[in-house]
C-alpha cells in the first residue's frame, strides 16, 4: 500500500496540475484556441477579458449634450455599455490567441487569429490592453478594414510619444467605422464615465480619433 505522504504528494501534484492547466470556460465556449502562451500570460489574458467584463456605465461625469452630441458607441458595437457584453462582443470575433514574438503587442492576423508579444503582456496596463483587444477584434469583421497610409504631414497626436512620426504609414482610417473608430468610441465611453483615469483616457482618445481621417 502506498504511504500516507506519498498520497498526499500524490493529491497535492494532482490539484496543482489542474491550477496549471485550469483556463476559463469561455475559451471552449466560443472555440477559441490558445497557444504557445505561458500559464502567466494565459492569466494576464484572462484577468484582461475578466476586467473588460466589470465595466459599467453609471453616472456621467461629463456634460449630457456633450455625451449625445460625441457618443458612438451603441451606433457601432450595436449594443450599450456593459462589460458582460462588450465581453461576448469581443470573444465572438477571436478564433486563436497566440504568443507571437519580443516586439509584437497584438495583431489580428486572418479574421480572429490574434498574435500577442511580450509588450502586451510586460509594458502595457490593464486600459492598453483593452483598447487594443477592442481595435485588433474590428479588423475580424468585414474585409478585415485595413489601416491606410496617414497623410503626408499629418501630426501625431500622443501623450506618451510626441516624437513618433506616423506621415505616409499604414496608421490611419479612411471611413468611420474602421478599428479606431472603434477604439475611440470605447474610450470615450470610459472617458464620460469617469472609468479609469480621465487624464488618461481623454488623451488616448483624441490620439486614437485622430487616425480616424475625414
Amino acid at each position: 500500500m502506498l504511504s500516507r505522504s506519498l498520497l498526499l504528494l500524490i493529491v497535492f501534484f494532482c490539484l496543482n496540475s489542474n491550477s496549471i492547466d485550469a483556463k476559463e470556460s469561455y475559451w471552449e465556449e466560443h472555440h477559441i484556441t490558445l497557444s504557445d502562451l505561458t500559464e502567466e500570460q494565459q492569466q494576464t489574458l484572462e484577468l484582461t477579458i475578466n476586467q473588460l467584463k466589470t465595466l459599467e456605465s453609471s453616472e456621467l461625469k461629463i456634460d449630457k449634450k456633450v455625451y449625445r452630441r460625441l457618443s458612438r458607441f451603441k451606433e457601432l458595437f450595436g449594443i450599450s455599455f456593459h462589460g458582460r457584453e462588450i465581453a461576448e462582443w469581443l470573444l465572438t470575433r477571436m478564433r486563436k490567441v497566440s504568443y507571437g514574438n519580443s516586439w509584437t503587442v497584438a495583431v489580428n492576423q486572418r479574421g480572429g487569429d490574434f498574435m500577442v508579444g511580450d509588450i502586451f503582456f510586460t509594458k502595457l496596463g490593464t486600459l492598453e490592453r483593452l483598447y487594443l483587444l477592442i481595435h485588433e477584434a474590428r479588423h475580424s469583421d468585414g474585409k478585415g478594414y485595413p489601416h491606410v497610409k496617414c497623410p503626408k504631414g499629418f501630426r501625431t497626436i500622443s501623450a506618451t510619444q510626441p516624437d513618433l512620426d506616423l506621415e505616409e504609414e499604414p496608421a490611419c482610417d479612411d471611413g468611420p467605422e474602421g478599428a479606431y473608430s472603434f477604439q475611440a468610441a470605447f474610450l470615450f465611453e470610459l472617458f464620460a464615465y469617469g472609468i479609469f483615469d480621465q487624464k488618461e483616457v481623454g488623451l488616448l482618445y483624441n490620439s486614437s480619433i485622430s487616425r480616424v481621417l475625414r
